[in-house]
């Protein structure tokens, strides 16, 4: 049988072929004398403004006319603000984009009402999927066993604690799946990622989630901070397998039928999905403004294929996404749909898990 995920992305894919454009040669396009905005809706040093500042060292140097390409932080809401400002004023003449994470993408695909608009009518360029994980401090936990069972127990009665921004942030995958396992925790908010992760450090917290490349650069060698799950990535037939940075650490599903003996399903279990899918395969995504025509599309499309081909930004990469496959165009628009595409029922779950959760709602 057909799992959901695997049924919108076969879904999303006959829609795209019905709907893609054709290609046309970007010829005619150039950005001679002009400035390139790229728009990152958080502050600097985030995972989001590193990967951005990294390409946009090499992007003007493909792009047609060599312009001018500057990066413009516009933090707040989880980059809502950005996003929102970005779809309502920005010029579709190639002279802006944005990179979008999976914090724009989560108000939308949860129904938020503070989200005006909708990152199906962008126009893709190009998608970073990157790996995540969901890591704790061993002994505080009691944690460590050889067996998921025993370390699933160790968390059903620990203290945990896990430091994070809003309800609504990317940290709402780490959520939705501790409560199908039954795991209680104690979330601190208004921390930012940075901050909870310096809390983590310090030992104020004694869970926390990142991507795996973070997490391996931090703790890789560190025998008092473990893995407890990642979240996988899911291959081109739209199964989902272990994340290849982490082949020894088991995927969520794996670790939910080791230690509930079925299976995850249902409701919550396609939120979670959903979420994972925003997190991991659309981590990362440059994005031009609706409208965007076709032969300025096909120049940043071209444009990023070049960028990261460059050997400076192969041997950079990896410290950002890891070992993910890089997506392009129609195939990066075609993700996009598959994430957005949540069934009413799904968002009237998660609608109320957070306001009988945390006392938050969509509206």
């Amino acid at each position: 049988m057909l799992s959901g995920l695997k049924k919108l992305l076969m879904g999303a894919a006959a829609a795209l072929a019905l709907s893609a454009p054709n290609t046309v040669l970007a010829d005619d396009f150039t950005l001679e004398g002009q400035t390139v905005t790229w728009i990152v809706g958080f502050s600097e040093g985030g995972g989001t403004d590193r990967l951005t500042r990294l390409l946009q060292a090499k992007l003007g140097e493909h792009l047609p006319g060599n312009p001018n390409v500057i990066v413009l932080n516009q933090p707040g809401g989880g980059s809502v603000i950005a996003s929102n400002g970005f779809h309502e004023n920005a010029p579709n003449d190639g002279t802006m984009l944005i990179m979008a994470s999976t914090s724009s993408l989560l108000p939308v695909i949860l129904g938020s009402d503070v989200a005006r608009y909708n990152p199906n009518d962008w126009v893709a360029v190009t998608g970073f999927a990157r790996g995540a994980t969901m890591y704790a401090i061993s002994d505080d936990l009691g944690l460590g066993h050889e067996d998921m069972m025993a370390d699933y127990e160790a968390l059903k009665s620990a203290n945990i604690r896990f430091g994070t921004e809003t309800p609504l942030s990317a940290e709402l995958l780490d959520f939705v799946s501790m409560e199908m396992l039954g795991v209680d925790a104690r979330y601190i908010f208004g921390l930012a990622s940075k901050d909870a992760e310096a809390a983590f450090q310090r030992g104020e917290m004694n869970v926390n989630t990142d991507n795996v490349r973070s997490y391996l650069k931090d703790y890789g060698d560190d025998p008092e901070v473990n893995p407890v799950w990642s979240y996988g990535v899911i291959d081109e037939n739209g199964d989902l397998q272990r994340d290849p940075d982490l082949p020894n650490t088991p995927t969520f599903p794996e670790f939910y039928e080791a230690v509930r003996g079925e299976e995850p399903s249902g409701t919550a279990y396609e939120m979670q999905q959903a979420l994972m899918n925003a997190k991991v395969m659309l981590s990362k995504a440059v994005m031009l403004p609706p409208g965007t025509p076709d032969n300025i599309r096909q120049a940043y499309i071209d444009a990023m294929r070049n960028v990261t081909s460059d050997p400076e930004i192969i041997a950079a990469l990896p410290r950002e996404i890891g070992s993910m496959p890089l997506n392009f165009g129609d195939e990066t628009q075609q993700a996009m749909a598959t994430g957005t595409a949540i069934a009413p029922e799904v968002r009237e779950w998660a609608a109320e898990f957070l306001m009988e959760r945390f006392d938050t709602s969509l509206n």
